[in-house]
């Protein structure tokens, strides 16, 4: 495995290696990661199955051993592609979809019981799309969502933003973007999921997969950053270079965690690896 990291000045943002070992989770597709939030000492984690019995949603704990959660209801999720916390709470998340249909939930923290809250499609979507990244803003306005679909080589990616009401579930001014990155360039989404730093930073994942044995590859990009009121400003296009690129892994969960970039991989056949980089921020 090979980190190749590419020098761009940032006033507020360096970024170093603390380790370049990639810790093997698990070895099996099943329990592939394509969603992250913290939750107790470790993680919550989602995984992209489709049929029954298959995982949907573990606890990966600091030892790195996963724990299958039960999911409340018969019908189970669909390609679960995301995940996040939701602010102001230790143990309510939104998991969403590829389809864009979203999940509300609590989990408990002593038996990890998974009590659905609400279930809900993003607004903005189409047919074509297929999302794979979501995070969620505490701005002045209220809280905010930011989704978007992952794109390929010959379609562009939509970063899409909406202001989201907790009481009633109400989801209103949507606003689109097109994104376009230059990583990689062969079997490209441009996201294969979406982080926000402590300031207000949108990160992105942009990976090539070529298929379940890959080669797989993952770049690592600031596309934007979000305002105190709720506003999504995308980079000038100068700026949307790779800040990190790495070989033979496909990262589709980040997340910023006290002073570290969490990356976690859906490297298909070959299951799910797990990084920290350790992110040191300037005055």
């Amino acid at each position: 495995m090979v980190i190749k990291k590419y020098l761009f000045i940032f006033s507020f943002l360096s970024l170093v290696i603390a380790q370049d070992k990639w810790y093997q989770i698990h070895g099996s597709r099943e329990f592939s990661i394509s969603g992250v939030a913290k939750f107790e000492k470790g993680f919550l984690v989602v995984h992209d199955n489709k049929k029954k019995k298959q995982p949907r949603i573990s606890y990966l704990d600091k030892s790195f051993k996963l724990r299958k959660l039960v999911w409340p209801e018969p019908k189970l999720p669909y390609d679960l592609e995301a995940l996040h916390k939701m602010p102001h709470y230790s143990n309510k998340f939104i998991a969403m979809e590829s389809t864009g249909k979203a999940y509300l939930f609590f989990v408990d923290p002593f038996d990890f019981r998974i009590e659905l809250l609400q279930t809900f499609t993003l607004p903005g979507i189409s047919n074509k799309m297929n999302l794979e990244g979501l995070a969620v803003f505490n701005s002045a306005q209220g809280q905010v969502f930011i989704y978007g679909d992952r794109g390929s080589s010959k379609r562009s990616s939509t970063l899409i933003t909406a202001l989201y009401e907790p009481a009633n579930h109400k989801i209103y001014e949507v606003n689109k973007f097109v994104i376009e990155l230059p990583f990689p360039e062969n079997d490209k989404r441009n996201i294969a999921d979406l982080a926000i730093d402590n300031n207000g930073g949108v990160w992105t994942a942009a990976t090539s997969d070529p298929g379940n044995n890959g080669p797989f590859q993952t770049a690592i990009y600031q596309i934007g950053q979000m305002s105190n009121v709720g506003t999504f400003n995308f980079n000038h296009p100068s700026l949307l270079k790779p800040l990190m690129i790495i070989d033979n892994q496909k990262v589709e969960a980040m997340i910023f965690n006290k002073e570290r970039l969490i990356l976690m991989t859906d490297n298909e056949n070959f299951g799910a690896t797990f990084l920290q980089i350790k992110e040191l921020l300037n005055d």
